[in-house]
């Protein structure tokens, strides 16, 4: 061998690990989820956005990604309405540093037609924190729990009761008593 190949090879030996270390690397980095929040995401990139609470918004992203957004302070009406709308302020992205405005549904809109909005609580957003798609899915998971067989902790059940006669208890009848189970009785 001549002294150029010994070189060649030498360097080539060295430089061969270092070629295989991106596709140990690119392994690692698909398994461990960035978490780094964001100050700003594009604007044009969000494609639909919910409102968990009055102080959680999920930013669903065009490229499949999601976002939480915690906001410093609860925003009234925001879960509620689950409808917000912002300003961009001369740039094409939204920030930590923008605010949101809850869009409540008035009763009547120019005319007296159903379906208009007006401006309801203005809230500062927080940093944008990326998901993963399993902490998404438990997210998900937990609201339709919320909406199927187990009630929400906001939710208040109601249902229709008979209210007691006024001429029946005059006249000596004692009034039906509604029990919590729906069943009517007799008082005692």
């Amino acid at each position: 061998m001549t002294r150029a190949s010994n070189l060649r090879l030498a360097i080539a030996s060295c430089l061969l690990p270092l070629l295989a270390l991106p596709a140990f690397a690119q392994d690692d980095d698909e398994e461990a989820f960035d978490r780094t929040p964001r100050d700003c995401i594009l604007a044009s990139s969000i494609d639909e956005t919910d409102a968990i609470d009055d102080q959680n918004i999920l930013f669903y992203m065009r490229d499949r990604g999601v976002y939480r957004n915690h906001l410093p302070r609860k925003c009234p009406g925001l879960e509620r309405e689950n409808r917000m709308s912002y300003k961009l302020q001369g740039t094409r992205r939204l920030c930590s540093t923008d605010t949101i405005t809850v869009l409540e549904e008035s009763g009547f809109g120019i005319g007296g037609g159903l379906g208009s909005f007006r401006d309801g609580f203005t809230c500062r957003l927080g940093e944008f924190v990326p998901l993963s798609p399993e902490e998404v899915e438990e997210l998900d998971l937990r609201e339709e729990e919320g909406r199927g067989g187990r009630r929400r902790k906001n939710t208040i059940e109601t249902r229709e009761v008979e209210l007691p006669n006024p001429e029946a208890a005059s006249e000596g009848e004692q009034p039906a008593v509604v029990e919590p189970d729906g069943a009517a009785g007799e008082r005692d």
